[in-house]
């Protein structure tokens, strides 16, 4: 498999095949080239490195609100199965008892 090249603010990004997943990686590179694009809009005198760290504050801000949201809904789901087994558990009982 060939290596693969991305650039990023101008950087030319290497990834060996072994390192990364072409798909993954393409999807990551795109996201931030989208995120620098959309950043760039609102503020064309941006320096390289303001807008890498704007884009890594960015990204990390999303990442912990998905995290912060995931960890909700299992513990809802868990709390939902929870009451569902009890309720089973109830039925059932109450089936035993007639």
């Amino acid at each position: 498999m060939e290596e693969l090249e991305y650039n990023i603010l101008g950087t030319k990004i290497k990834l060996k095949p072994e390192e990364a997943d072409k798909e993954k990686a393409s999807k990551a590179v795109n996201l931030v080239n989208n995120e620098i694009e959309a950043l760039r809009k609102h503020n064309s005198k941006l320096s390289d490195i303001d807008t890498a760290v704007l884009v890594a504050l960015n990204l990390a801000t999303k990442m912990t609100e998905f995290d912060s949201e995931y960890k909700s809904t299992v513990s809802s789901f868990k709390n939902g199965i929870t009451e569902a087994l009890s309720y089973i558990s109830s039925i059932s009982d109450n089936e035993t008892n007639l």
